[in-house]
């Protein structure tokens, strides 16, 4: 699986961004909160390593569950 990397980088920077200009209001906010946001930054920053354009859908893997048993019923 090819990385692009330029898509990375852009992440990051806003990532980073969001952090920078978020956590002004995140030092009151409970700390639930502050996990929330970390959490959800790192969820983001994991997934621009994948190319999610060409992960199959999930009607491909739905056919690929129930592909055999189609068969057999028919």
């Amino acid at each position: 699986m090819l990385v692009n990397w330029n898509t990375i980088f852009v992440v990051q920077v806003l990532i980073w961004l969001i952090v920078l200009f978020e956590w002004k209001r995140l030092k009151n906010a409970p700390k639930a909160d502050k996990i929330t946001f970390v959490t959800i930054l790192i969820l983001s920053a994991l997934l621009s390593f994948f190319q999610l354009d060409n992960l199959p859908g999930p009607m491909t893997f739905l056919d690929y569950i129930f592909g055999p048993l189609g068969k057999i019923m028919e």
